[in-house]
């Protein structure tokens, strides 16, 4: 149990070195991000990200029609959850507030992310389906 403790504090540590790296880089640009703005962007890249690898390992597993919305199942509870432990982990360390707002704000970067790709790929499938006609 204590080497799970450690790992967690270490995992904390990790992610708040991260967010302090982002933002001083944030700080150094012409017009920088707010901090609701950074966690929809970065939340939102990353969720689109993880789901994109997720996604053939699902589909490899199930060989079944609904694996991608399997995959984006999981996805947005593993966006949920590294949120919350983001949030967390900035409430433990100090180097932030732990708020509900940002919270709010990665998980709507996610679920935007995953419209527009929603969209492309609807787009994508329409004009595979125009060609075979």
């Amino acid at each position: 149990m204590e080497q799970l403790k450690d790992w967690l504090y270490e995992l904390v540590a990790f992610i708040a070195r991260v967010h302090d790296a982002v933002a001083d880089y944030n700080r150094t640009l012409s017009s920088p991000l707010t901090d609701k703005e950074m966690h929809f962007a970065i939340v939102g890249g990353f969720g689109l990200l993880f789901f994109l690898l997720i996604l053939p390992l699902f589909i490899f597993l199930t060989r079944k029609n609904r694996a991608g919305l399997m995959a984006w199942l999981f996805t947005f509870m593993a966006v949920m959850f590294v949120t919350f432990a983001i949030e967390i982990g900035q409430e433990v360390t100090g180097t932030g507030g732990m708020e509900l707002a940002d919270i709010v704000y990665g998980v709507v970067g996610f679920l935007a992310a995953s419209a527009a790709f929603g969209i492309l790929y609807l787009l994508y499938l329409l004009i595979r389906w125009l060609l075979a006609k």
